[in-house]
């Protein structure tokens, strides 16, 4: 209408822009994860033994092992993943969160209490931990997604689908064939809720652009400006794994007797900002008909 900004989202915001963006991204990723793990991630202190027993875990992040008690091997970036607790926490206790956003945000505190494990202990199983729930968590975002856009509810199947992967996971042994083959179809199916989550996400903010009512504009930017904030968030976290996972060497021993930056820290943090948008941006969708948007 006159007078109005327009209501058609720029490029670089359009669904399929983002999809596209997030597809290349996790072919570097899932390839730098999956196939191509840096040597100084197996090898670094992997002398050092704690309470937890000899570290088995495909990986051994930057941060020094074991620096302050036997039972914690990373505690900063142990204590850094109470982020992705808080904040959905935060999320419930201030908001009425549908159903979906509500189960979205519990899977958000499972990866937290995964992921701590993991950092704490540097064995397979925990590791696993980590690496489960974050499926479980793409997989009902991406739910949430189609079931909002398309009217497509493919939460059993999905549910079926993850079901068999977790399992086939937990039941086979670390490094067999099975195992291994598992593992890539959990990466994969992962990558590609991403991918639908970045589409979806993008696209709900787009139809609240469109559809809401003229006093509830404002919200409806509102929301776009948290799905740009939540991008920005991803890519920078992202940038932040790399440059700690390829560099570890050289961020161990910066000039000047700079310190170690903590950058897998900031990866947790990062994420765990992206994510609360991701789930800001649901809770307006479920209510772009209310009165209170």
């Amino acid at each position: 209408p006159p007078g109005h900004p327009s209501l058609t989202p720029p490029s670089a915001m359009r669904p399929w822009v983002v999809g596209v963006a997030l597809s290349l991204l996790m072919c570097l990723t899932s390839t730098c994860y999956f196939f191509q793990i840096p040597d100084d991630l197996k090898q670094k202190d992997q002398m050092k033994v704690g309470r937890w027993g000899p570290p088995n875990a495909e990986f051994n992040w930057c941060e020094a092992d074991y620096e302050l008690a036997d039972w914690i091997a990373e505690p900063v970036n142990t204590v850094s993943c109470l982020a992705m607790v808080l904040l959905p926490a935060l999320f419930l206790a201030t908001h009425d969160a549908s159903r979906d956003a509500a189960v979205i945000a519990c899977l958000e505190v499972a990866i937290a209490i995964g992921s701590m494990l993991f950092h704490a202990s540097f064995r397979y199983t925990m590791q696993l931990a980590d690496e489960i729930p974050m499926l479980w968590y793409m997989v009902a975002v991406a739910c949430s997604c189609l079931s909002r856009l398309q009217g497509v509810d493919a939460t059993y199947a999905a549910v079926a689908w993850v079901a068999v992967v977790t399992t086939g996971v937990l039941a086979s042994e670390q490094h067999s064939l099975v195992h291994e083959a598992f593992r890539g179809t959990m990466t994969i199916s992962f990558c590609a809720c991403l991918v639908l989550t970045g589409w979806g996400v993008t696209a709900i903010v787009s139809r609240l652009k469109e559809e809401v009512a003229e006093k509830q504009r404002r919200a409806a930017q509102r929301a776009e400006r948290v799905l740009e904030a939540g991008l920005i968030m991803f890519l920078a976290s992202v940038f932040a794994w790399l440059l700690d996972n390829y560099f570890c060497s050289a961020l161990r021993q910066l000039p000047g007797g700079l310190p170690y930056p903590q950058l897998h820290t900031w990866w947790h943090l990062l994420v765990a900002g992206a994510l609360h948008c991701v789930m800001v941006v649901l809770h307006a969708d479920s209510r772009r008909t209310s009165e209170t948007l």
